[in-house]
């Protein structure tokens, strides 16, 4: 995958803290983490495994800021 077919956004979520999620360009998600994760750092480290597990190079967009990218 490359960066224009996909991105990752990490996203807050009050309960359990910060999550992420995989969306096509067509904005279908392709995955997600199954838990919350206490920091944004926590999460950016599950995306990298996720990513160097599947062998993807994707955009992370971080939705707790807007118009940031990480």
């Amino acid at each position: 995958m490359s960066k224009a077919e996909g991105k990752f956004v990490i996203y807050r979520q009050l309960e359990d803290g910060y999550r992420w999620r995989l969306r096509s360009p067509t904005g279908e998600t392709l995955a997600a983490s199954e838990a919350g994760y206490p920091s944004k750092s926590t999460c950016q480290a599950e995306i990298d495994t996720f990513m160097a597990d599947h062998r993807l190079v994707a955009e992370v967009l971080d939705a707790t800021i807007r118009g940031r990218t990480l």
